[in-house]
């Protein structure tokens, strides 16, 4: 169906709420959840049963419509027929998603929701371009899938999304069994990206993670404790977030997946925090760094991506850097990243999805020699 901004608006604005999915994205939209919107009634879940975050949670296949609810999808890997069919059977004919909630009452804070139903002719000519930038059709068509969804409202049945395991696999992309002389995670949450890999005979010489959440950073501290003597001693953990010039920034620290530099400085929530950003370009040349060395660079973090690349373009200018990026956090990410790692002329551009609705994007762009 066509949706307008001003339907959606509308929708969004009523009272009371229910989640489909009680997951981690369910779970992690309560604890988002703005302190002006009452909390939602009910779950709904086809598997799990009980209370999560003191909630209900009710079962998803034999539950009638209440009135007066509007139901937000907090489940983003299931078949986009079956997503049409939930809301179908419970008469709301609009998919709404706990992105668009928080897009729509807490834009400061969440941006992944982003859309932009009324974009002009520029933006589409710059959308149509972008299949062109890339190196195989499975990105053209996940492109045409995101740019449905983002600027026509329109969940494709062929929507292409691959497994999360998937998302950092280098193998796929010919960089099985390579050796990177630094490796440069931004926003590395986990820690999660050395997972990948050994399955894939990925080694390093030295491993810096960027995680500047208080709460992630610990996290991270103790999967590096886990690890073996000689990667653990490879791995360094730095506190600062990565942008496109040193100096104090607001950082929302919140410890879920929208922890990031905000810009927003008056917000008074309680999890902002001042933090000194550093830039890739510095920090390569003030711990060593050489020219001509093969690099990775992932950037993860949260809408700062554009700017964290553009603190990076020295350093990928001067070595043989692949970059991991993620492009779903905001329209500037999708619509510029592309073009400015295309525009290095020394990259294969691929894209891959992970999740429905525009998330989950993984561009990787790989250096040609």
């Amino acid at each position: 169906m066509s949706v307008t901004e001003e339907q959606l608006g509308a929708a969004l604005a009523t009272g009371r709420f229910a989640l489909i999915g009680a997951g981690q994205l369910g779970e992690m939209a309560l604890a988002l959840w703005p302190a002006g919107v009452e909390k939602p009634a009910f779950i709904l879940d086809s598997r799990k049963r009980g209370t999560l975050g003191g909630i209900e949670i009710r079962d998803l296949t034999d539950h009638q419509p209440v009135e007066g609810i509007t139901y937000l999808l907090s489940a983003f890997k299931m078949p986009t027929a079956e997503v049409d069919g939930i809301f179908a059977r419970l008469g709301q004919p609009m998919v709404l998603t706990v992105y668009d909630f928080f897009d729509h009452h807490s834009p400061a804070i969440f941006s992944n929701g982003w859309r932009n139903l009324e974009a002009d002719d520029a933006t589409r000519a710059r959308l149509a371009a972008l299949p062109a930038l890339f190196s195989d059709a499975e990105s053209g068509a996940i492109l045409e899938a995101v740019g449905a969804w983002r600027y026509d409202r329109v969940l494709r049945h062929d929507y292409p999304v691959g497994p999360e395991g998937s998302k950092y696999d280098l193998g796929l992309f010919g960089r099985a069994d390579t050796h990177y002389d630094r490796v440069y995670d931004c926003g590395a949450f986990d820690l999660g990206l050395v997972d990948y890999f050994d399955p894939a005979g990925i080694t390093f010489g030295r491993y810096l993670a960027f995680e500047p959440d208080p709460r992630n950073f610990a996290t991270c501290e103790r999967r590096k404790a886990r690890l073996d003597d000689r990667r653990a001693a490879a791995i360094t953990i730095d506190a600062h977030p990565v942008y496109d010039r040193p100096g104090s920034h607001a950082f929302l620290a919140n410890g879920q997946l929208s922890a990031r530099i905000t810009g927003e400085g008056a917000l008074g929530h309680p999890a902002l925090m001042d933090l000194d950003a550093v830039t890739l370009d510095d920090v390569h040349a003030e711990t060593g760094g050489a020219a001509g060395g093969r690099v990775l660079i992932k950037l993860h973090v949260e809408a700062a991506e554009p700017l964290a690349l553009a603190g990076a373009r020295r350093l990928i200018a001067a070595t043989r850097s692949d970059i991991l990026v993620n492009i779903s956090h905001d329209e500037r990410s999708l619509l510029e990243i592309p073009a400015v790692l295309a525009g290095f002329g020394a990259h294969d551009l691929y894209l891959r999805s992970h999740s429905l609705f525009g998330e989950g994007l993984t561009l990787f762009a790989r250096h040609k020699d």
